[in-house]
């Protein structure tokens, strides 16, 4: 997605649908939205979806439940617009920093390196999306925008094996789960201070993906 929406960077009113059904509007620049995104985030993390209340959210903000509704209708709404938004961030840098051209197997490194340490710098959020997306229904999960990663793992395989830089015998499906589940797993065991600096984490997972794919 190239769309520019960051995570905490738009605001809600409410507005009638022609049905009469009140649907959110986003508004740029909306610090309390920001705010709320956050502490979903960190509440979600800590206690998990299904503990998690709107009552505790706005208590955590120190407002009253039913001013969140000027955000979100429901908790799964806010469920889904922050995993949707975290997602959407994560796209654009994959975008702006895995370049377009070059041996194949080399961009494949970059995209790894750069999925892992957004990962890292991100970590509550993306723990929210790996632990409770499955929380969703089917309907708002299918409008996460999560296919387009493996898509271009996907090519980036099939493009190194047409360029001579991944084993010809590389499996381009199985091959883009296997990374993305060895990226991802990091927010199991990542800890903040530890004996490795996220850049260092994603360099050595890059590295060790692309070895196990390269020609």
């Amino acid at each position: 997605m190239t769309g520019k929406t960051r995570v905490g960077e738009v605001g809600r009113t409410a507005r009638k649908s022609r049905s009469g059904r009140t649907e959110a509007t986003r508004k740029p620049g909306d610090e309390r939205w920001a705010e709320l995104l956050q502490v979903a985030a960190k509440t979600f993390a800590d206690k998990g979806y299904s503990a998690t209340t709107l009552q505790g959210i706005a208590d955590e903000l120190g407002m009253l439940k039913g001013s969140l509704y000027y955000y979100i209708r429901t908790k799964e709404d806010l469920l889904f617009e922050l995993v949707r938004s975290v997602l959407v961030l994560a796209e654009e840098r994959l975008a702006e920093r895995v370049p377009d051209d070059g041996p194949a197997v080399d961009r494949l490194e970059v995209l790894v390196r750069e999925h892992v340490i957004f990962l890292i710098e991100h970590l509550t959020e993306t723990t929210v999306y790996l632990h409770e997306a499955d929380q969703l229904t089917a309907d708002r999960r299918a409008k996460l925008p999560v296919h387009g990663f493996i898509a271009r793992l996907e090519k980036l395989v099939v493009d190194g094996k047409e360029d001579g830089t991944i084993r010809p015998d590389a499996d381009p499906h199985l091959g883009a789960l296997t990374i993305l589940g060895a990226a991802n797993w990091v927010y199991r065991w990542y800890r903040p201070g530890g004996n490795s600096s996220p850049e260092e984490i994603a360099e050595e997972i890059a590295r060790m993906c692309r070895k196990s794919l390269e020609a």
